[in-house]
């Protein structure tokens, strides 16, 4: 790739290694590298993606940008030069957040690139379930054609739809739903305890409820020690017959053998799934062998939009700290008050003086 290098005392920028294809060529038309290069920051991807990164890989750089391997306190043990991790997307439950703020690393995500298209996602997946577009295409490929005109579809309209979790990305679905002119709305967040005027509409209620209730069940919490196999075989049983679960958010929410065995039994009449507990999925997985499952590789939501804008996002978050600044949307806010975060922050601030 044509990087831009720059003074060597001067901010200097790493992209992960899976920004690009087998042959090094950048995959996506457009991550906001533009904006690096109009700053004159030196900026380069990794050769090698592993799944975790080792520690040669960052003690070169100042901020790194990432996508999937896994940021570590192994990884961070030379990185005396590191002050900030850009990921790409909301999610971070692949870095080790003690670990940055120790090594006075500040943690940025992207959530304004991520909403939108998402929650266009989760609309998708609650459309083709609901109009059994999947298994239709199947059949249309298998010569069935009038067994396929058989197979009706249940609309959103006049059903429950709850989401477990009420962020930006589950409030954008909601709204975008709306228009599907649903029953009632439902939402479970215990760290949600007030609405805003225009959702004045969305019920919150415990779990329990919302899983009883809800037509269409829709994950969109992230990834925690509380929410870990938040949904298992108890809570599927809870859920009418004639529901559908919806995950985009993390596969580990799901206790995914409870789930495949829900599907199976019919327990509940089907998913969509962007995500699994253990990715890529085991080619063997019973998963792909349920017509009542759509499956996609934890790439529902990925567009030319998204990964311009979030793109953009981590660049702009590198230029912040090119000059001496602080990103925005910094996970582990406490490191802004580290003396070593502070030192890596003025040394950017005196060059630029």
């Amino acid at each position: 790739m044509g990087n831009r290098m720059a003074d060597p005392n001067n901010l200097k920028v790493a992209l992960s290694a899976d920004f690009l294809d087998e042959e090094g060529n950048l995959i996506f038309p457009d991550i906001g590298l533009s904006l690096l290069e109009a700053e004159g920051i030196a900026h380069e991807f990794l050769r090698d993606c592993h799944p975790e990164y080792l520690p040669v890989q960052l003690r070169d750089y100042d901020v790194l940008i990432t996508m999937k391997p896994k940021v570590t306190a192994n990884s961070l043990q030379d990185a005396e030069r590191l002050c900030a991790i850009g990921r790409v997307g909301v999610g971070y439950d692949n870095v080790d957040l003690t670990a940055c703020t120790e090594h006075d690393v500040a943690l940025y995500i992207t959530p304004a690139g991520v909403v939108r298209p998402m929650a266009s996602a989760i609309v998708l997946m609650v459309l083709a379930l609901s109009h059994n577009l999947v298994i239709k295409d199947r059949m249309m490929r298998q010569g069935r054609w009038v067994e396929s005109t058989r197979k009706l579809g249940r609309e959103p309209r006049d059903r429950v739809i709850g989401t477990i979790g009420l962020g930006n990305i589950a409030r954008e679905a909601l709204r975008l739903l709306r228009n599907f002119t649903p029953a009632k709305l439902l939402a479970f967040d215990p760290y949600v305890t007030e609405l805003e005027e225009e959702q004045q509409d969305i019920e919150l209620v415990p779990l329990e409820t919302l899983l009883r209730h809800s037509d269409y069940v829709l994950v969109n919490c992230p990834l925690n020690k509380e929410t870990r196999h938040l949904i298992g075989a108890g809570e599927l049983q809870l859920m009418k017959r004639s529901a559908v679960l919806i995950n985009t958010a993390r596969g580990a929410i799901v206790d995914q053998a409870a789930l495949i065995h829900a599907l199976q039994t019919g327990v509940i009449a089907g998913a969509a799934l962007d995500v699994y507990e253990q990715e890529p999925l085991e080619n063997d997985s019973p998963l792909l062998q349920l017509d009542n499952a759509i499956l996609t590789s934890h790439s529902v939501g990925w567009t030319e939009e998204l990964f311009r804008d979030m793109g953009r996002i981590d660049c702009l978050g590198a230029i912040a700290i090119s000059r001496g600044q602080a990103p925005d949307h910094i996970v582990n806010r406490e490191v802004l008050g580290r003396p070593g975060f502070r030192k890596k922050l003025a040394r950017f601030a005196k060059s630029r003086g």
